[in-house]
Parts: C-alpha cells; structure tokens; sequence
C-alpha cells in the first residue's frame, strides 16, 4: 500500500509538474513582462461567504471549505472525504475565542487548535503564518506583494465561472541559494469582465492561488503543490456561526446571565417534558410591593417545576397556591374553594432563608433560571416573526444536562430547553408567555381569601353601618373587592393595624335608598406565620378592634378612600350613628322576600296559568356568606 501511495505521488507530481511548465521556464528564463503589482482591490470585504475547495496535489486530497465572516463572527467550515466535518467559529468581539466543532459527534471545545488551509511552512513568507481563512491569505499576498514582484501573462485570457481571468505569477526566490523556489500563481477576474452579482463584492475578484515549492526553477516535480480555489461570493444569511442545539462549548468564559428584574410579573409558564409527552401550564403572578407569589394551574398531582416541589406536597386537586411574604402564610384552593390556610415553610423554592433566620422572597428571575448556573452566549436565534433573541448555554455537572435560554433584548426570559449531553437529545423546554400583571387572572383580593383565614370561633363578629350620600349605583362604580380593600386599608391606617384577611365586606340598601355596608371581622388566627417580621400577638381581638372601631368612627376619624373604575380616588364616609350589630336582635325593618310573600306570589301566578317554584329564604348565620345575598330594606 505504502508503495502505491509513493508511486502515485509521483506520478501527481510529474503531472503537476508538465502542467507548470510553461510558467517554470518563465521564471527560468528570467522574463521581460514588465512588473506589475498584485491588486490590493481583491481583498474581502467585511461581510462575505465564500466557497470553494483546497487542494493538495502530492497526497491527492481535497477539501471543500465554506468561509463566512460578519462584523461579530468568522466561520470556516471544512469537508473532505475521510474526514468528519469540521468547523471553526471565531469570534471578532469580545473575549474573540475560537470554538471548534466536530459537526458530527457535536463536540465543542472553545480552546481547540486554529485551522490551517495551507500547512507548508515555505509558503509562510509569502502567504502569511495564518492560514486559519482564506481572509488573511489573501491579506498575506497583498503584503507580500508590497516587497515582491510578480507579472501578467500577456494574451493568457481564461474563462473561469463565466469570467475572464488575469493570470498574475511571481518566482519567489529563497533567502540564500539553496533555499527552495516557490512559483507563485494568482487568478483574478479582471477589472473590464462582468461584474458579480451580489454587491459590495466588484472586479478585481480572487478565483484562485497557487503554490509550488521546488528545488528550483528548472526542476520538473514540485516538493509541495497546494492550490486554493473560490467558485461562489455570496452575502451571509446571518445565522452561519449559530452552533446547533444541544452542543455546549466548554471552556469558554461563563459568567452570569445578565437577566432583567422582574419585580412585578405575571405570565403564563408551559413546561413540556419530550421524554414523557406529558405538559404542565400554569400561570404566575409575583409582586414584590404586595409581598406574594401566586402558581396556578389544572393540577399539581405531578409536582410543581417552578416551585420544585414533589408530588407530594399538593394533591386532592389543588389548583392555587398563594404565597404571603408580608404575613408568613401559604393558601391553597380548588376549584375556586378554600383547601388550605397554614404556616409558610421553606419547602419550595420562592422561599428563602436569610442569615438572620427570616424568610424572603427569592426574585423571579432566579425562579425561572438556576442561579447556580454560569452561562456562555451562543449566535442569536430568531422566530417566525423575525424577532431576534439572545442564546446563551450553561453545562450542569449536577445531571450532566445542557441548558439553552433565550432573552429578549432587555434580559427577559423568553425560552428555556434542557438538552442530554452527547444525545443532543430535547429532555424538557419551558415556553413563557408574558402576560400585563393588572391583566392576571390570579389577581384575587383579600375577600376572596378572607373564608381560608376566617375560623368561624367568634359569632358576634358582624356589624353594619350607612355610608353617607352613597346609592346603590355609587357601588357599581367601584366594585366589591375595592370596596372590601378601602375598608381594610381604613382600618389599619385609622383605627388599628390588622392583617387584611380578616376583613369581609358586603352592601345592603337601606330603607331611605341608601348604602348600607355590612362589615365581618374574623377573630386573628391562632396558627403561627412564618419568619417574615409579622407579629400575629400584636392583632387585637374581634372584640376590642370593633371597639376601637366604633370610637373612631363616632370620632369620624375614619375615611374610606376608594378608587373607581375611572382611576379616580373618592373618599366615603361612615355614619356613626347607624353603626349597630348585624343582623339585628329584632329584624321586623329588615323584610326581603319571605316565605309568605313568595306563598302569595305562587298562587297568584297559578291564577294566570303560570307555575312557579321559589323558595324564600332570609337566615342570617354567623357562617352564612353574605356575599351571595341581596336584600331590599324597606319600611
């Protein structure tokens, strides 16, 4: 085999050689052309593609090559045919690594060896020491032209992709005579021939470079014979130094990612896992001003990733967990009803324990993206809709995983996959659709939550009172829930500070067609908050704060300033005198509709044809909602 592969060398070589003949015996005879420089118009431009192939006529091997360059990147890539495909990414900004990667295994190492095209150290003085792109080759002729003389090949036109070319030689000397010679040959589209069809690229245009070591100039076989052609010029798209999915770059300098704070966030989290097929939406709702941190979603029977807790820690079909890192307690629903009021703990991952043994919250970015992890940013990714994401990738030794994250331009997280090393295999990815937090439908008031809180211990716990110069349709313009919140508010600011959850609100009208407000104060809890700073001794009992209370407003100390739906703050005004217990001893002014009356209206509508079945039912409980009746009060 060796054998053949020498005598097949030769004989390339003495081909090679009968085909530079003529050129040899120019430099030999030592021609008169007169000389003239290399163009220094035929240098690349900033932004370029090209492809072509190198060629190397002793070992009989070629290479196709695909040269890319933008303002932030060079590409080389690399095929021939017993080798993998290879391809090198250099960055022109920044730390301006190069990342090898073997584009069949996937393997990336941002420290690996620069590529060499041409390997011929005599070539080195002529072309340049870097010969990683065809880039700094041509640079490297251009200054070795500077030094150096070369000519044209008179009346020597040939057509080479569709162009004429000028042939430019130079007989490169050695440093002293035993030194070898090198012919060099240059083929260019000259200046008058048809321009390329892409612009910044014009004539001059490199087709191709030759280089030939010999002993000398009337020798017949060439030690070393390497040509470089180029068949295309062509834009970048823009996405040639992208470094496919599920590859990871190692060595590289990680740092942190530079992620936007999102104090105030809301949006919709879609975890899919490929291996199981299996989804998990939820929606988020994070407020560091209110204090909370809300997860829902259909079910968590399967664990909560954004929390990182286990299937355990929620099941019977919870389907809302808000956390209060204001007064230390977790609530839990299902299908809208309360489950659950308890101590907040530390066991899922919104919580964070300080040095000085309190609870905090831990910030949402860090809830969506592992802090533990250090980043490297890849080529930005675009979607269908042409907007441009930022990539990065971090490498988890904790499970061997690739994580790939995309950032909007202000740092918001947009993405997130996780890739098995080696497999380039999607193991799970997350979809964030951000949503406006005034817009979350887990914006749920303290009322809403006020029945998890309430024990029911205490019976005379509901007192009502008229608000002055307020109708009915005063409280349409402000709705319920902000009603029920001006309240609360009230009363911490002006009578004593209260935990909101134990405030209720509901509206009556009375028997001059004004407000009533009906006001329910839950006894303060007995169960512990956790370590947020709140003093659950410090609440007053029911009993004492409706004394405090009562004074107050007796006092008129005590406005309720309520926003409407127009955003405009009005202040209402609570009628002392009217304050009493609810429902009354005696209910005779509170008539609604009766038994009696829906008896009459029965029989009156049997009369005419009609038949109707109601039931009228007036009953005031201390564990009755108030907020699922209507009442008329009338004389």
């Amino acid at each position: 085999m060796r054998v053949f592969l020498a005598v097949f060398s030769l004989l390339v070589g003495l081909i090679s050689g009968q085909e530079l003949k003529s050129l040899l015996d120019m430099c030999a005879k030592q021609s008169k052309t007169m000389p003239l420089p290399l163009s220094d118009k035929i240098v690349l431009p900033e932004a370029y593609k090209v492809s072509g192939s190198v060629t190397d006529w002793m070992k009989a091997s070629t290479s196709l090559i695909v040269e890319t360059a933008t303002q932030a990147h060079r590409v080389l890539q690399r095929q021939s045919r017993d080798q993998e495909g290879e391809r090198w990414i250099e960055n022109l900004t920044g730390d301006k690594q190069t990342m090898f990667v073997n584009v069949s295994s996937g393997d990336c190492d941002a420290k690996g060896q620069r590529p060499q095209l041409i390997a011929v150290p005599r070539f080195s003085n002529i072309i340049g020491s870097d010969t990683s792109s065809l880039n700094s080759i041509i640079r490297g002729l251009v200054d070795f032209d500077k030094n150096h003389t070369g000519f044209l090949i008179d009346d020597h036109i040939e057509i080479v992709g569709g162009v004429n070319s000028v042939k430019w030689v130079s007989c490169v000397e050695g440093a002293s005579p035993n030194d070898t010679k090198v012919l060099l040959e240059v083929r260019y589209a000259g200046e008058g021939t048809i321009r390329p069809a892409q612009t910044p690229f014009s004539n001059p245009l490199l087709l191709s470079i030759r280089l030939a070591e010999l002993p000398t100039f009337n020798s017949t076989v060439a030690l070393n014979h390497i040509s470089l052609e180029v068949d295309r010029y062509e834009m970048p798209v823009g996405d040639e130094a992208k470094v496919e999915h599920g590859i990871y770059c190692r060595n590289r300098n990680s740092s942190t990612l530079p992620l936007k704070s999102l104090d105030e966030y809301a949006a919709v989290l879609n975890y899919y896992d490929h291996g199981t097929n299996k989804s998990e939406v939820v929606d988020v709702l994070y407020s560091k001003s209110r204090k909370i941190f809300i997860v829902a979603g259909h079910s968590f029977e399967n664990g909560i990733k954004i929390l990182k807790s286990n299937a355990d820690k929620y099941r019977n079909g919870t389907d809302y967990i808000l956390h209060d890192f204001k007064y230390g307690y977790e609530f839990t629903m299902k299908q809208d009803g309360c489950e659950s009021f308890s101590t907040l703990d530390d066991s899922t991952a919104d919580v964070m324990m300080e040095q000085n043994s309190t609870f905090s919250m831990k910030p949402m970015e860090m809830l969506l993206v592992d802090p533990a992890l250090r980043w490297d940013e890849y080529q930005s990714d675009i979607d269908m809709t042409g907007t441009f994401y930022k990539t990065y990738r971090a490498f988890d030794a904790r499970d061997e995983t690739i994580a790939e994250i995309h950032l909007t331009e202000d740092g918001e997280v947009h993405s997130l996959a996780t890739f098995r090393q080696g497999s380039r295999h999607l193991a799970v990815s997350l979809t964030v659709s951000r949503i406006p937090v005034e817009s979350s439908r887990l914006n749920l008031k303290a009322t809403q939550l006020a029945e998890c809180y309430d024990s029911g211990n205490f019976s005379n716990n509901t007192w009502i009172f008229d608000v002055k110069d307020k109708h009915l349709v005063d409280i349409s313009k402000v709705g319920l829930d902000n009603l029920n919140e001006a309240v609360a508010s009230s009363i911490s600011q002006n009578v004593y500070p209260v935990i909101p959850y134990r405030i209720l609100v509901f509206y009556l009208v009375n028997r001059d067609d004004g407000l009533s407000v009906v006001l329910r104060i839950a006894d303060k809890t007995e169960k512990p908050p956790g370590p947020v700073g709140y003093n659950v001794t410090a609440e007053l009992s029911t009993l004492e704060l409706f004394q405090m209370l009562n004074a107050t407003i007796i006092s008129e100390k005590m406005p309720i300033v309520v926003e409407n739906v127009d955003g405009v703050k009005e202040e209402w005004i609570a009628d002392a005198k009217t304050m009493k217990m609810f429902p009354p001893e005696k209910d005779s002014g509170f008539i609604g509709y009766t038994g009696g009356a829906m008896f009459v209206l029965t029989i009156f509508c049997l009369l005419i044809g009609v038949s109707i079945g109601a039931v009228g039912v007036f009953v005031a409980t201390r564990r009755q909602r108030i907020s699922t009746l209507a009442y008329q009060v009338f004389e």
